[in-house]
């Protein structure tokens, strides 16, 4: 029978929130992952393997969810082949099992290798490996050097599979044998609080930081029709909205006269105890720009592991856009592009756009993500960068507009696209669409697109699918401009 152990990753849930770690273990029925969860991890995944690939000779412990198996085989593995490298090293003591992404022999001992598919050091990652520490040395090893694997954001990949310079290490020793003393009452601490009832503890700041929850939605219950959660939160006001909530106000409604100092929360709270929409008149500006008109938004992916030459990790690399435009006449031109075969995009993006883009004529976008990616490919190929910093100049934001002029309380506090939107063209829903239904599900499609494995009939549909999305974003900035255009009624005139 299998022994039940304490992982280091139900610590660091309940160095989080007590009531999270009791949760995952007696109410997994209850977690609620956001949409990206499965893209972070696939990314883990990709880092580690790159990671891996850098210590020649290594050897990967599998754990299939048997945890006594792996922790023979590392052992097994440290007493026949010393000096090898391991990967995923699981080991235990007094109850608590880590697994070690990389267990480096070194001179008298061994080293200690965290990898992270991030750009920097944050501090839980302290914590994280003073678990791993603690564990190795109660179970006789001896512990060098604590190293965090992380990626150089400045690093450019070569091509040819060269990911030498990659990885930043840096050494975490200091900093981790300052926490190791307290893993004993960690682990303690967690032991009790999962031998026990469900802990009573209050929602805050720690539901998502170091990381989101995923009993957030359990957490919050049934709520109001208009939580106050949902008040937007510019600097200086969170002390006020939390004085709210120890008071027990939780609906945007019951905020008394007078408590709010910030002119945009006055609105969210006017517009949402009226019950009724806010257009005002000077959003009637937009109904001022010429014809041709061009509707744009991109699709962009990001890889941790570059694999375009020339690219860094985690840049912003175009693949895709839609593209409305509108004629004098009100007559509506769609052009698209996608690409298909996964050789670098970013050149047939920019051409492609530049071909049908005209000399004149504002291009609406919504916020800023456009014009970042616009200056971008002018960087990268200096012969189109005249053009690319034109069509740039003729951008309209139409996000800055939306801010200052509208707000519908079925916005929930939120100008982002996909709240505002609704509001003003419902028969565009985003949940009519399939798999693919924000940025986060764009990526992830275009990830299997390019992918060799994906078959035939699943390439079509995620294409079909891309292509519809990207659509639907530009098609609702044409009835976001025709809605704005409207401004505000006027009053009435009198004699």
């Amino acid at each position: 029978m299998e022994r039940q152990y304490l992982s280091k990753s139900r610590i660091m849930a309940g160095l989080q929130c007590q009531k999270r770690l009791w949760l995952e273990v007696h109410r997994p029925d209850l977690i609620e992952y956001d949409p990206g969860v499965e893209h972070r991890m696939a990314v883990g995944e990709d880092v580690n393997d790159v990671a891996r690939a850098q210590y020649p000779g290594g050897v990967l412990v599998e754990f299939d969810n048997v945890p006594n198996a792996a922790i023979e085989e590392t052992g097994r593995l440290l007493e026949e082949r010393p000096g090898i490298p391991i990967f995923e090293a699981t080991i235990a003591a007094d109850g608590v099992l880590v697994r070690v992404d990389i267990l480096e022999s070194s001179r008298d001992g061994f080293d200690l290798i965290e990898v992270k598919s991030t750009t920097s050091v944050k501090p839980h990652y302290y914590d994280d490996c003073a678990v791993q520490t603690w564990v190795l040395e109660r179970a006789g090893l001896t512990v060098k050097d604590i190293r965090l694997c992380h990626i150089d954001n400045g690093f450019v990949y070569r091509g040819g599979g060269d990911y030498r310079g990659l990885f930043h290490l840096e050494d975490v020793t200091k900093e981790v044998r300052e926490r190791i003393r307290s893993v004993p009452q960690w682990a303690q601490g967690c032991g009790e609080v999962l031998s026990g009832l469900e802990p009573d503890i209050e929602m805050g700041a720690h539901c998502t930081v170091p990381h989101s929850c995923p009993f957030i939605g359990y957490c919050r219950g049934e709520e109001t029709e208009y939580p106050l959660r949902c008040m937007p939160r510019p600097r200086g006001s969170a002390e006020v909205i939390a004085g709210l909530i120890a008071e027990g106000i939780d609906d945007i409604r019951e905020i008394p006269e007078g408590r709010l100092a910030n002119e945009r929360q006055k609105w969210v709270r006017r517009a949402t105890i009226a019950g009724t929409p806010e257009l005002r008149q000077e959003a009637a500006v937009v109904g001022a720009y010429g014809c041709p008109r061009y509707y744009l938004d991109f699709e962009a992916i990001q890889f941790a592991i570059p694999i375009w030459e020339g690219t860094r990790p985690f840049e912003a690399l175009p693949f895709q856009w839609s593209c409305h435009i509108e004629a004098a006449s009100g007559d509506l031109r769609h052009e698209e592009y996608l690409d298909r075969t996964g050789i670098a995009p970013m050149r047939a993006c920019a051409e492609s756009l530049l071909r049908i883009a005209g000399e004149e004529g504002p291009v609406f976008v919504y916020g800023s993500y456009e014009k970042v990616i616009l200056n971008a490919l002018a960087t990268r190929f200096p012969d189109l960068a005249a053009d690319l910093y034109k069509l740039t100049e003729r951008l309209v934001d139409l996000l800055s507009i939306v801010r200052r002029t509208y707000y519908h309380p079925d916005m929930l506090g939120s100008w982002s696209i996909k709240k505002v939107l609704p509001t003003v063209a419902p028969h565009l829903d985003y949940g009519t669409l399939g798999e693919v239904k924000d940025g986060n599900a764009a990526g992830t499609a275009y990830t299997r697109i390019i992918n060799t494995e994906t078959n035939d009939a699943e390439r079509q549909r995620l294409v079909g699918e891309l292509l519809e999305y990207c659509k639907r974003d530009t098609l609702g900035l044409v009835e976001l401009v025709k809605f704005l255009s409207r401004g505000a009624p006027k009053p009435p005139t009198t004699s």
